[in-house]
């Protein structure tokens, strides 16, 4: 019901991954796919939130908030005051754990598998290097480059 990007993956799609990044883009409530033997992770990267119901209970997750549930649960998600645009991880389980972290303006780290942009973009170095991302661009095999967020936030996957 919505439509999704996928942003990178360890594997081939459909089958041959133990991790996914993904984008998404939710004009109006609909239900999750359901993925059995997955921990996914939801990230609202632009917009008003969502409420996500998983298995019954609701959740409300606001603009750069990060919720994870299990990808064999039922979720229906509502949109809140608009659409939305979102992040999704999805990690296999018995699988080497990664998880979304949110970076702000000053925030430094070393290494992720990938950043991406939220709200209206962001600036940041990689290894003193600038680099400039519009809404929901992403950088790609970082390895263990020192990045700094200078300007916006991203969403990383460490």
């Amino acid at each position: 019901m919505g439509v999704q990007y996928e942003v990178t993956a360890d594997g081939p799609l459909p089958d041959g991954w133990s991790w996914r990044l993904s984008t998404a883009d939710l004009p109006h409530d609909a239900p999750f796919s359901v993925f059995a033997g997955v921990r996914r992770e939801f990230c609202v990267a632009i917009g008003n939130g969502v409420i996500l119901t998983i298995d019954g209970v609701p959740h409300r997750c606001g603009p750069q908030s990060i919720t994870a549930f299990d990808g064999g649960s039922s979720v229906q998600a509502s949109i809140i005051d608009g659409p939305t645009k979102d992040i999704n991880l999805m990690v296999r389980n018995g699988s080497s754990p990664l998880h979304l972290s949110i970076h702000n303006p000053g925030d430094g780290f070393v290494g992720a598998k990938a950043l991406v942009a939220l709200g209206d973009g962001a600036m940041l170095t990689v290894n003193g290097q600038s680099v400039e991302l519009s809404e929901l661009d992403a950088v790609l095999n970082i390895g263990q480059s020192a990045i700094v967020i200078t300007e916006g936030s991203v969403v990383s996957v460490r």
